[in-house]
This record gives structure tokens, sequence and C-alpha cells, in this order.
């Protein structure tokens, strides 16, 4: 095998045509990295007899003097061939010796065995934990088969939802809380359409609320034009309003029914409901924007990287309808994977992230769990200050932007 250097356009094309395709395996992503983190970057082909079988976007950069090379989701190839996979790593080693880098890292998106939703091991689903050993043998250190949130530059966890079926079985598997909500959003004027760069103010409105809630440091508005200049048609954004004149004219029809006249309950529920949604408008306007995602599609995957919603509306599920609205937009693209990218990697109601895995799973996806992290350490001690000073640095930055951007709570 034959490592060699490549075209963007020729990377590009293979990790487009393969079914490890990510968007981070992509020259797309390795110029925005170049913009926003000033990472250097190189594109190989894995060749064998002049024919290519594997492609690696290889992006270099230093961290506080320590330099390093990281590949990220790892080599796009075949993983079936234990053997190729050898001979590829082995060259990447070899690169990295050549470059004199303190680590290589590299985190292949290969699924590690086949799980149920809430995450057990299928008793006669397959395995590939052989390629963790394959690593492991070539002096690669495993950061092991741990909790999500760890300290892993990409998460190797995620819920993907099969859109291969047509769109009313893909709905049907919908749980029900999601269906109802969606059958309510066409009596109160929810709705759900393509949006570009012009909403990239909501897209950050909608962030900053969070931030306040969470404490975390917002995106800027060029990191967002970034990801939409580099990844170009690949690059998606959604947008989710509310016409609270359908919203009250909706439920004053619900009103004059004869549904409520036997309730009085339920009635003074609705007409609360009423009195909000009349609040809201006088707040709000008549159209207001409730939910906001940008996503990337590359060959049949696509991923939801930024999905915010406004909190003063959470009560109509806002984000219920930018997912149905955008599995059907991608669908209709050519994708079949919709990756929602990223949880946990805990079913248990003790984590004190369930919610958020809650909230997936309720969409009808897969349990995924990837092989992980791997690091080909060059210089050892170099690399035990790496991971330290790194820790302290972010356990700081966590503090700092949880103080400056977290609103007290009354």
């Amino acid at each position: 095998m034959e490592l060699r250097r490549i075209e963007e356009k020729e990377l590009n094309d293979f990790v487009m045509s393969s079914p490890d395709v990510h968007y981070m395996k992509t020259g797309m992503w390795a110029r925005f990295k170049e913009k926003t983190a000033h990472d250097r970057h190189a594109f190989f082909g894995f060749y064998e007899e002049d024919r290519l079988i594997g492609t690696a976007m290889v992006l270099q950069n230093s961290w506080l003097g320590h330099r390093y090379l990281y590949v990220p989701w790892g080599v796009c190839m075949d993983y079936g061939d234990a053997e190729q996979v050898r001979k590829a790593y082995r060259l990447l080693q070899k690169h990295a010796d050549e470059k004199k880098v303190a680590f290589l890292r590299v985190d292949p998106n290969v699924v590690r065995c086949h799980r149920t939703i809430t995450g057990e091991p299928v008793d006669d689903g397959f395995s590939n934990e052989i390629i963790t050993e394959t690593l492991k043998e070539l002096g690669y250190m495993h950061k092991g088969y741990g909790y999500a949130y760890n300290g892993s530059w990409t998460n190797r966890y995620t819920l993907i939802a099969d859109l291969s079926a047509d769109l009313d079985t893909i709905y049907a598997r919908y749980a029900k809380a999601r269906r109802t909500a969606l059958n309510r959003h066409a009596v109160i004027g929810v709705s759900t359409r393509l949006g570009d760069e012009r909403d990239i103010g909501t897209l950050m409105a909608l962030e900053k609320q969070l931030t306040e809630q969470d404490g975390f440091a917002p995106h800027s508005r060029q990191f967002f034009q970034g990801l939409l200049d580099c990844f170009g048609e690949h690059a998606v954004m959604y947008v989710t309003e509310i016409r609270l004149d359908d919203m009250i004219s909706g439920i004053s029809d619900e009103l004059a029914g004869k549904k409520y006249r036997k309730d009085p309950e339920a009635r003074a529920a609705k007409e609360k409901e009423l009195a909000r949604a009349e609040e809201l408008k006088q707040a709000y306007g008549s159209i207001v924007p409730v939910a906001c995602g940008l996503f990337i599609r590359c060959g049949d995957y696509s991923w939801d990287l930024y999905t915010y919603n406004h909190k003063e509306f959470n009560f109509i599920k806002p984000v219920d309808s930018l997912h149905a609205f955008a599995m059907a937009d991608m669908k209709a693209h050519g994708v079949l994977h919709y990756d929602m990218c990223g949880f946990s990697g805990t079913a248990s109601k003790e984590d004190p992230y369930y919610g958020l895995y809650a909230y997936k799973r309720s969409f009808g996806p897969e349990f995924i769990e990837q092989i992980g992290e791997f690091d080909y350490v060059r210089r050892e001690r170099e690399m035990k200050r790496f991971r330290f000073e790194k820790l302290a640095v972010n356990h700081v930055k966590r503090r700092y932007w949880a103080m400056r951007y977290k609103k007290k709570q009354k």
C-alpha cells in the first residue's frame, strides 16, 4: 500500500461515495477548520496497485507548543479488511514520524457493535471490536469504551434515524407525543421552511437563550457563516415559525365548537392557552421564529449540527416540526441516514442528560456506538503535559463561560 497526496476534489468524491461518509472527512471541513482554528491540512489517498482504496483528511496544529496531527473520524476505507486497515494506519504512523509531532489522533467512525435502542448488545448482532484490537496492536492507545462526555474530540455515541422507508412509515415510528404535537401544529399555525444565511441572526438569538440557561460561549456570526460558505449546497438551514393569529383563530374555533361545552376543566385550560397566545403576540408580534437548525448533508447521510428553540415557546414543541420537515427534505435529497448528533451514551434515567436521549429516541432512531478515540503517541512525557494542560485550561474556560453567560436563576 502507498500513501500519496491527492487533490480536494478527489478526496471529496471518494468520501461522498463511501458508506463511511462523514462531513468531517471532507476538504470542506478542512477549509472550515483552517478558517476558524488555523489548522493546516493535507489530503491523502491510500493506493493498492494504483487503485484508490481509502482517503484521509489530516489536520495539523499545535496547542501550547504541542504539535499534533488529527484525522477526524479516521481513514475513509473498507474496515471489513483488517489487513488493509493495518497497512493504512501504519502509513499514518509513518507520516506522523516524518512530521515529528507529539502525537497522532484518530477516531474512526466504525460502529462498535449492534445495540438495541436502550443500549443493550444484540445477542446475534455484529461486532467490530477487531478494529479496536488491530489499532492497539499497531501501538495506538485506545481511550476506552467510556462515557460520551469524557473529553474526547468527537462524541462516539449518536442516534440515527433510518430514512429508507416511505414518509408515512418514518412518521409512524415517532412516539405518540411527537405525532400529537405535529397534528396540533396544523391547528395553531406552526410550520417549517428552508432557511438561508439571512436566518443566521435567528440561529444566534436562539442559541443565546440556551447559553444563558446552560452557561457556555455562543458561536459568532462568522462561525455559522463559515459553515455555510465552506459547505455550500451541502449546508442546509431550517426555520420553524408560528403564526400567532392562526393560533388564536384555531383555539377560538375549538372553543366555539361542541367539544368543550360539557367539560369545564378542559375549557378553562383551553381558555388559558388562548390568553397565553394573545400575550405572546403582544410581546413578539404575529409571526415568530421558534426554532432554527443548521444541518450538513453529504452522500446519503445528514447531520444536525446546531438546532435551537425559543424558550418561551417550548410548550408547542417547535423542534418536532423542524425534524419532521428536515427528514422529509433530507430524504428528497437522497439522504438515508439522519444523524441526530450525539448523546451521553446511556439510556439510564439517572443520567443528567437523559432528557436529550429520551427526546431524540422519540423519533425512532437506532442506537449507535463508535469504537472511539485512539492516539499514536510519539513523545510520552509531552503527551502527559498536553493532557494535563488541556484538562486544566478547559476547566477554567468552562467556569469562565458559565460565569459570563449563565443568567442567575431566580
